[in-house]
């Protein structure tokens, strides 16, 4: 059995492609790793917390989101 060798990817190769891709993943260390869909489940639970996100900081200038956002952590290097 052949070893294929493990790809490395820059920042800014993976967010080019991430931004033309039709799933999602997040990058740490050179690598990229598919996410899974969020369950219904998940996503009651992500809708109540948004709504108390929201309802708590709408005075201030945070804001919250639910998905679709990328942050990078820059302590770790990670693209989630």
């Amino acid at each position: 059995m052949a070893s294929h060798p493990k790809t490395f990817l820059t920042p800014e190769e993976y967010l080019a492609a991430e931004r033309k891709a039709e799933t999602k993943s997040e990058y740490w260390n050179g690598e990229a790793f598919a996410m899974v869909g969020a369950s219904r489940r998940h996503n009651l639970i992500s809708g109540n917390i948004f709504g108390l996100l929201w309802q708590h900081l709408k005075q201030t200038p945070c804001e919250p989101y639910t998905n679709d956002m990328r942050v990078k952590i820059p302590a770790t290097g990670l693209y989630t």
